[in-house]
């Protein structure tokens, strides 16, 4: 589906439950076509609401995956990942971010998806990723509401609402020895260096997001980390190609697109940036009219001259 104009764009995507035909892939798992996922477009799109978004895409690294096991989670739940499989190597990690109107961020964006990209080739379906069957809850969650992808999974965010990408053995090897000390060591201690400070610069990637080395990383082991929101739990596809092969592994973070229709996941306009937006138009309004009374008392004093 190709972007278009303010002027002439519709809405950008299909109703899940009610549109989209049913597709299996080669391992008699439901797929969905490929307009129904916006991660790696560009250009002007309709949210869920009907406002206008422009999405961008930002390429935060090359991950290392060289164990060919792949975990996906919230950083606060990196001692219990969700894990895929996929073909040993170096990927590149795209962020998919939507350009938001004030009222609903004051920074005017929403991360929209984190994508690990396998290959260039053109998407020909979409299905639901296959996680590993011994994970546990905390790690994978089902995603339910979804008629046409059953069996469709994803990776719940804590209140520190962050997801990552990185090779599960990568953890084991270039994390500090004891998980407890995760959190105030690494992630976020009391000094400011921790990967939730820096996420809140652009010295690491851009704003909101992190691509890093491990702590005691040897050999490029390294992770990826896009914000997002909050006690959900975000769909993870994959996206795969005319022969069937993966292209890409893509975490929904349901601010665009068929999901965030279908499962109602859609965040509106925010309250406080509302407030905020509505206070900076008085001000615009207040200092506009101030600047006409002060050219017609000039006028004034001029033509009493």
């Amino acid at each position: 589906m190709n972007s278009e104009s303010p002027e002439t764009m519709g809405r950008g995507t299909l109703n899940l439950a009610t549109v989209l035909p049913e597709t299996r892939n080669g391992r008699g798992r439901m797929a969905m076509g490929p307009d129904g996922l916006f991660a790696l477009r560009t250009g002007v799109f309709r949210l869920p609401d009907g406002q206008p978004a422009t999405l961008e895409t930002r390429v935060l690294g090359t991950l290392c995956v060289r164990s060919g096991k792949l975990a996906l989670c919230d950083p606060l739940y990196l001692q219990d990942p969700g894990l895929l499989t996929i073909p040993p190597g170096d990927y590149k990690v795209v962020a998919t971010i939507a350009r938001v109107p004030e009222i609903y961020d004051l920074a005017m964006s929403r991360p929209a998806y984190l994508s690990l990209m396998l290959s260039g080739d053109p998407t020909a379906s979409i299905h639901p990723a296959v996680f590993a069957t011994d994970g546990s809850e905390r790690g994978v969650r089902p995603v339910e509401g979804v008629a046409v992808m059953p069996g469709l999974q994803g990776i719940p965010s804590s209140q520190m609402s962050s997801v990552a990408m990185v090779d599960a053995e990568a953890i084991v090897r270039a994390m500090p020895d004891d998980p407890g000390t995760w959190f105030d060591s690494v992630i976020s201690p009391s000094d400011g260096t921790g990967w939730f400070d820096r996420m809140d610069t652009e010295i690491d990637g851009p704003l909101g997001s992190l691509f890093t080395r491990l702590p005691k990383a040897a050999d490029a082991e390294n992770i990826a980390i896009l914000i997002a929101r909050p006690g959900r739990v975000f769909p993870v596809l994959e996206t795969r190609d005319a022969q069937d092969r993966i292209t890409g592994i893509h975490i929904d973070l349901l601010v665009i697109g068929d999901l965030s229709e279908a499962l109602q996941a859609f965040d509106g306009q925010d309250d406080y940036a509302l407030e905020y937006a509505e206070e900076a138009a008085r001000d615009l309004r207040h200092q506009q009219s101030q600047r006409a009374e002060g050219l017609i008392m000039r006028m004034r004093k001029f033509f009493k001259r």
